[in-house]
């Protein structure tokens, strides 16, 4: 019997692999509301990290292109929503320019007072920063490559991406 069902757990990994969708499960936490809590440190990178603004670990794409490409990620998936408000997500940039998949969810209403938007819109979105691949490296004037938190914010109006923060 548990080979069985350890067959039925293969069968459905592989088909989670293949059928490829970008959706995490939410997980909160104490210290906050997390999409991918995985965490694996780069070997390679030092242990010490920076914030993006202190680095210069902005996304190397204005944020006009940024939403039009969001915007169009979006309209594939053909979906309605409503609401109006914040949705970010938090994240680090490994040393290689990688983004570590642990990403912190924080979203707000129009007032910056704590919401939640359909889990669906936010999966989505979600799905879109998965796409973004060009993150900028930070190195010292040593030399040497760190990692850094990052940050995108999405702001919604009546259900639309309208803007994306930085």
């Amino acid at each position: 019997m548990p080979n069985k069902l350890i067959i039925a757990l293969i069968i459905s990994g592989i088909f989670l692999l293949l059928t490829n969708q970008s959706f995490a499960q939410n997980f909160i936490l104490s210290d906050g509301e997390y999409m991918d809590t995985t965490f694996t440190q780069n070997e390679k990178c030092p242990k010490q990290y920076a914030y993006f603004y202190s680095v210069g670990g902005k996304y190397p794409e204005n944020s006009t292109s940024l939403l039009k490409k969001a915007q169009t990620f979006l309209q594939q998936k053909n979906e309605n929503y409503i609401n109006s408000g914040y949705i970010t997500f938090r994240f680090m940039i490994d040393c290689e320019g990688k983004r570590i998949s642990k990403t912190e969810v924080l979203q707000t209403d129009e007032k910056y007072a704590a919401f939640h938007f359909e889990k669906k819109l936010v999966d989505e979105l979600y799905g879109f920063l998965k796409t973004l691949d060009k993150w900028v490296t930070y190195r010292s004037t040593e030399g040497t490559t760190y990692s850094y938190k990052a940050f995108l914010t999405f702001k919604i109006k009546n259900g639309k991406v309208i803007n994306i923060i930085p």
